[in-house]
Parts: C-alpha cells; structure tokens; sequence
C-alpha cells in the first residue's frame, strides 16, 4: 500500500473548493466551479451506463437500497429488524474474491464487527465522491473516492475491484492519499443500485478492516464524466490547425475502427474526461519581422497574452484550474524534429499549455503511403490529443518505470496509444496505427479518471510531479537518511547551476544520517549498484538513465553513521556509457536516488521502508558558446571517448582522445573545460602508471613519465584552486592534487609538491569544506616537506 503525501497549498485550495461545490449541490446554485453536466448525462444513463463520479447522498441508505431496482440486492449490515449484520457474512464464496486481492479468511474475519452506517449529514462542512469505473468505454475496473472534512483535510484512496456472484464489486484499496485516517478501512464492497429512468442510480460501499465496524456509506451519480475540462485553441497565421480525425480517414487502422470524426474534445470525453470547447479559435497575426519559429518563452508569453482563460495569480504566475490552451504554430526553435510540446513548465504554474507545430516533421509527407495527405492530418491529430496528454500530466508510454510514479506502473513501449510514439513501437507507424484505437492505456486512464485532483488539474503541481520522481522523494522525505546531489556554485536567480558549455558537470553526492540514532551504512554505497542517475532536458521529453563507465563490486564495509554525520562521494553527471546526457546549451533536471532496504537485511544502507532514499532535483542550464572556436570543437569533445578519458581523470593509450584535449588546452585556453582537459593530460603525464603493450606478445609495461610537461598542464588545471573547486568539486579536485603531490614527491620534486598541497588546504579551509578533509591535506604536505628530513613542513 502506497500513502503519498497532501500539498499544504493544493489540499487546501481543493478542501475550500470542494466545500463551495458541496453548498452549491445541496442548494442547487451554481457558483461557476465546476461545468454544469447536461444532455450527456441522461443519454449515458439511459445507456445503463453506471461509471461516473456518485455524490455521498442525504437519502437513508435502506431507502436507496429500496428502491434499487433489478440491480439492488439486501445489503450486509441492515437487517430487516434494523440490527447490525456482518458485511462480509453474505459476500462471495472465495472463488469470486480477486485474485490480487484478500483471502476468503480474510474476508470473513474482516466483518466480524458489527456495520455502521454512515450519513452524509454526520460530519459538518464535509464531502464525500466516488467514482464508478466499471463499464462504459474502456472500465479499469477501479473504485476511489475522496472525502474532505473540516478541519481534518481531505483523502482519496483507489480500489481495484472485481466482480462477485452476487452480483457485487470488491477489492482491497491499494492506494492512500492525504489524512488516511478519514477512511481507515483496507477493503471496500460496492452494491451498485437503480435504474433509470424511475429509479436514479446510486451505489452503497461498505468500507471494512479487520477488528472495526464496517463503514456502509450511501451515494448518488452525479454524472458520467470523471473530469470536466475547458479547452481553447489559438492558431498562428503561417500554421495549420488539425483539431479532428475521421478514423476512416486513413486505410492503415484496425478494421471494426467505427466510421466517426472525432474532434480532440471527444477523443477525452468518449474515455470520461469532458473536455469543453469554451472560447478562443483566434488566428494570431505573425509579423514579418520576425522568423517564424517559437521559443517556450515566447509560447509562454503568448498564452498570458490570447488565452481568455488565463487567470494570474497573486505572483503573475496562472492559477490551477481545469482549463487548457492550445498553440498551434508552425516551427519550434528546436528545428522540424520537435512536433509538438507542453512548454508550460515555468514557475509553480505549470501544464496549462502545449503547443503543435504544423511545419515539422509530423507534417512530412512518407514515400509510398497510400494515403499521404490523411497520413499528415491523422498525425496532426495525434500530436494535438498527445500534448494536452501532458497537461493532464500523463508522461510517455516508455517513461512511467524511470522513476517512483504515483502508483507503480510498467513501461508499455509497445502500447497503442495517444501517450506512445508511432514510430518508436516495433513495425513504425504502420504497425502502430493498425492496431491504435484512439484510446490512452489502461494505466493512464486510472490516472486521468483516479488520481489526486491535484496531480492532474492544469496549473496545480509541476510537471511530471506525482507521475514521476518528486512526488516518491517527498513520500520518503521522513526517513532516517537524507541524499543530497549538488554541485560546488551558486545558483542563479532561477535557481539553476549554470555551466560553460563543454563543460563537465562533476556533482557530489551526500548521505546524511537525520535521524536521532546511530545508523550502520555500507562505506561503498554510493558507488555501487544501488545508486541511480537520471538525466531529463527540459525543453526535450525523454528522461535517460545515466550508465556510468565503471561499475564497482565491492564487498560491503559496515560502518555506523552517526546522528548529522554524512557519508560523500563524487559523481560524473555529463556523460556515461553511450556518451554525453549533458552537452547541448539548455536546462536539464539531474535527479539521483539510492535503493534501501530495512535494517534486517543484507543491504548497502538502512532507511525508511519506501525503497528509496531520493534526492531533491537538482537543475543544471548551460549556456550557449562562448565563442566561434568553442563551438567548432564541440563535435570533437563530445564524443564517448573524450567522455570516457574526462570521466576517468585520464589515459595513457586513447591517444585520438588525449588529441583532442590537447587541442582544447591550446585553442580554448581560459574555458573551463580546458582545465579538465589540462587535469587528464597531466594525470597521465605525472603519474606513473602501467599498460598492456599491444605488440606481438602482450605484456603489461611500465608508462614513463614527463614530470616538466605534467607540471606545466598542472598550472594550467589548478593555477586557480577557487575556480578549479567550482568546476572539479570538492571531492574530485581533492583526489586529483593529492595524486599529483604525491607523484612529484616520488621523482624528488617536493616542493612544487608542499606548495600545490598548501594552496589546496588554505582553499578548501575557505570554502568551509570539513575540518577533516583539510587536515588530511596538511599532513600529506608535512609528510612530503618532512621526507628529505629537511624540515617538519607547515603548520
């Protein structure tokens, strides 16, 4: 069972909502929260569709069962002389208990208690939903409610249930949310009731947990829909707008795909999400001044400025609610490559735009298509539904196990469906669209129609939050271990750490013990397998993991953590096996998480029992070429050798590479990633070290040393030692000056040796680096000054 964590901000702004939608529903007013449901709901119940969003009922429940209808059946816990009963003293005989979920021991021993029903009139100032989503288009088979109470706050829980032989539904609730303690029961049994149009539909849930009476707890529909959502398009002038699809249109599709236009409203709202044209259609004029492509600033610029929705709050920033604006423009500056994005992920306000390009790559025309022209409006289409996707914070079919989502997900790489990339699935596009029904996967309708409110309303939590890492890094935020990543700078006033372009990002891991008691933590754990690092481009879509070049297996070195003290280790972010994740000018979003496990077992580190122990996000920009001469070695560095021999600290046989640094070190002297490359090329020329000859009969050989050259590429590394601890960080230009004394000391040149190491100790003193460290560095100086028995070195 997962219990994620409330927003103060969000539970708030949703309690106070939903309080208002509560007064408004028992007076009957409309005070403008939420759309007004019309036509659709009584078509949908005459259907005999019963999934939808139920509203806790002032009717006795006796009275709703009563008038059930063929559907209704005697309810556990209201016997005819009004005395308690046993709610699971009449449920399904164990073949008809899930399989996923309790055992039919399980299930008696959970109603031994006597049922209290609850009326919705017992709690003041409170609501109470439920949502049905058992039949109707594509039915996960999954039961949630939420339930907001003054002054306690608000939960939602989730139930995966399956059908009984009475007739029933029935599951375990296997998801929690906020104050859990509003709803304590484990497992729930729906008794759906009525049939219109005499008899309104209603649904009586008895909420149970082994050793408390049962919860019975009555509702009413309130209508078809799981979400209701208003939607505006804008379009430039130079653009192309595609906002519908005949599914005929094309030949490649599934062959009992029925013969319907759809709009983008009705691809959402045939899956239970309303989505409402409610204005805009304008068509933007584009000056001839400028050129045509849009930047997210611009986009973001232009939402403020012709989305009639847009609604700024005390900050300037948009305010959550159900409301999303589309762009459609021709090029992005990011070139034909980019089809469509959701480029609102600016401040605390996010996912209440996206955007489609018509002049990019989704507008190409393929070679032997039979259908070329429907080819570009079906992706046009597609792209349109695919990016308010992402405002709805769905993440892409293959990204949903990169990270902790909001329940645990499997990637579904070959899902058809709108979150998946056509040409990404084996066969390309035309296996893809051979079998897509327009519909999105399983998975992601249990979060469109389930989730949290907050994790899915426009404007409300960030981008990717609660589908993704940040949301698993708060739940496990109460553990006895604390991970940081950070690099050596100042953050700009973003908030981001910007670095030269070219320049390595060399980040620092720190594993803090926060709790009050001693903690036993392997040594080595934050080199070894159990560490995970990924890499997401903000202005891309695609989250990578960060495979390092070297993978350490280390026998476990116990050691106890105390209370404040941390445990520390660097960490190479730019590149890894495959080649550079960091590289290209923009913002990116480094995320690093540690897996636990408890204290009893065989592990690398103990800590809270969520799995993981996560660090906050850490944001990194870099920034555009320095110069001409920058950018024209860029194609050179970035490249999986040089990534390798920078990521290393240096080689002594990948000479093309060690070419390369050599020509940075000369051509781009004063840029940051010339000390890198001086650091690497004078580690190999220093240090004596040892290679495998690749002569006839391989052997391994002893690497001579050019102590003049190494001292000379040592200048040019380390002259600086402030900066040089910006851009190497703490731990790495540490190691690095030790190994280079340490070497001079060994060809009897002690005091250039004694000098570097004094001016490493009196940097690292001031920038307040641990007293330890520091005099680890003194003594290796007075051991070096002292070796000759010259003298007993500095103090």
């Amino acid at each position: 069972m997962t219990t994620q964590e409330s927003g103060s901000r969000s539970e708030f702004d949703t309690l106070v909502r939903a309080v208002v939608d509560e007064i408004a529903h028992r007076t009957g007013g409309d005070v403008g929260i939420r759309p007004q449901v019309g036509q659709d709901v009584e078509q949908a119940r005459a259907q005999g569709q019963r999934s939808g969003v139920y509203r806790r009922t002032e009717q006795p429940i006796s009275h709703l069962l009563e008038r059930g209808g063929a559907q209704a059946m005697p309810m556990p816990g209201t016997g005819p002389s009004g005395e308690a009963q046993s709610a699971a003293a009449s449920m399904a005989s164990p073949a008809a208990v899930p399989e996923s979920g309790p055992t039919a021991e399980q299930w008696t021993t959970a109603g031994q208690t006597p049922a209290e029903t609850v009326r919705s009139s017992a709690a003041a100032g409170s609501f109470e939903e439920l949502r049905v989503d058992v039949d109707g288009p594509a039915p996960t088979m999954t039961v949630s409610g939420t339930v907001w109470r003054l002054p306690t706050g608000g939960a939602t829980w989730l139930a995966e249930v399956a059908r009984q032989a009475d007739g029933s539904l029935a599951g375990p609730i296997s998801y929690r949310d906020g104050n859990t303690s509003l709803r304590p029961g484990t497992s729930i049994r729906v008794q759906l009731t009525g049939q219109p149009p005499l008899q309104p539909f209603g649904a009586v849930v008895t909420f149970m947990k082994p050793g408390v009476p049962d919860e019975v707890v009555g509702y009413a529909q309130a209508t078809p829909h799981f979400r209701e959502v208003g939607i505006e398009y804008d379009r430039v002038e130079d653009a192309v707008q595609i906002d519908a699809y005949s599914l005929h249109d094309h030949p490649v599709r599934p062959q009992d795909l029925p013969d319907i236009t759809l709009t983008v409203e009705d691809a959402f709202t045939r899956q239970g999400i309303q989505v409402t044209r409610n204005g805009g259609s304008n068509v933007i004029p584009l000056s001839t001044a400028v050129n045509g492509r849009w930047s997210d600033i611009e986009m973001h610029d232009a939402m403020q400025q012709h989305w009639s929705q847009w609604r700024p709050g005390p900050s300037g920033e948009g305010i959550a609610q159900w409301q999303v604006w589309t762009l459609f423009a021709g090029l992005h500056d990011e070139g034909k490559d980019l089809g469509g994005i959701m480029f609102d992920d600016i401040g605390a306000a996010q996912r209440q735009g996206c955007a489609i390009f018509s002049k990019s790559f989704i507008s190409d025309r393929p070679p032997n298509d039979p259908a070329p022209e429907a080819y570009v409006r079906r992706m046009g289409f597609w792209t349109a539904v695919h990016e308010i996707g992402h405002c709805f914070n769905l993440a892409h079919a293959w990204q949903k196990s990169l990270r902790t989502p909001w329940m645990p997900l499997a990637d579904e790489p070959e899902g058809r469906s709108f979150m998946n990339y056509p040409f990404l699935v084996n066969g390309g596009p035309q296996a893809f669209f051979s079998d897509f029904r327009y519909f999105f996967s399983e998975d992601e309708l249990r979060f469109l129609r389930h989730a949290p409110e907050r994790f899915v309303e426009q404007g409300n939590i960030p981008w990717f939050d609660h589908h993704g890492f940040e949301q698993a890094r708060r739940s496990g935020a109460d553990g006895a271990l604390q991970l940081t990543l950070r690099v050596n700078r100042d953050a700009d006033r973003q908030g981001a750490y910007r670095f030269a372009m070219l320049e390595p990002v060399i980040g620092e891991l720190k594993l803090t013990n926060t709790s009050t008691v001693p903690k036993m933590v392997d040594r080595n754990t934050l080199v070894g397998d159990n560490l995970s690092v990924f890499v997401r481009r903000e202005d891309g879509t695609e989250a990578s993991v960060l495979q390092p070049y070297l993978r350490y297996c280390k026998q476990p070195a116990p050691v106890m953590v105390q209370p404040g003290e941390s445990l520390y280790e660097q960490v190479v972010l730019s590149f890894g096996v495959g080649g550079w994740k960091i590289a290209e000018p923009g913002a990116y979003q480094v995320y690093a998480a540690l897996r636990t496990a408890p204290e009893n077992a065989s592990s690398a580190v103990s800590a809270a029992p969520t799995g993981q122990v996560l660090a906050a996000p850490l944001p990194i920009r870099v920034e555009r070429p320095a110069s001409r001469e920058q950018e024209r070695l860029a194609d050179d560095v970035c490249t999986d050798t040089v990534g390798r021999v920078l990521a290393l600290g240096g080689s002594r046989v990948m000479d093309d590479a060690n070419d390369v640094l050599r020509e940075v070190t000369d051509r781009i002297p004063d840029e940051l990633v010339a000390k890198h490359a001086a650091a690497c090329l004078s580690t190999a020329a220093t240090i004596p070290g040892k290679v495998m000859s690749d002569g006839g009969a391989r052997r391994i050989e002893a690497r001579g040393t050019d102590a003049d050259a190494g001292m000379e590429l040592a200048r040019r590394a380390y002259e600086d030692l402030d900066t040089a601890a910006e851009t190497f960080g703490h731990i790495r230009l540490t190691r690095n000056v030790e190994a280079i004394a340490v070497a001079l000391d060994e060809q009897d040149r002690r005091e250039p040796a004694t000098q570097l190491l004094g001016r490493l100790a009196q940097t690292l003193q001031d920038r307040q680096v641990k007293p330890r460290v520091v005099e680890r560095v003194q003594q290796l100086e007075q051991r070096i000054a002292g070796s000759d028995g010259s003298g007993t070195g500095r103090t």
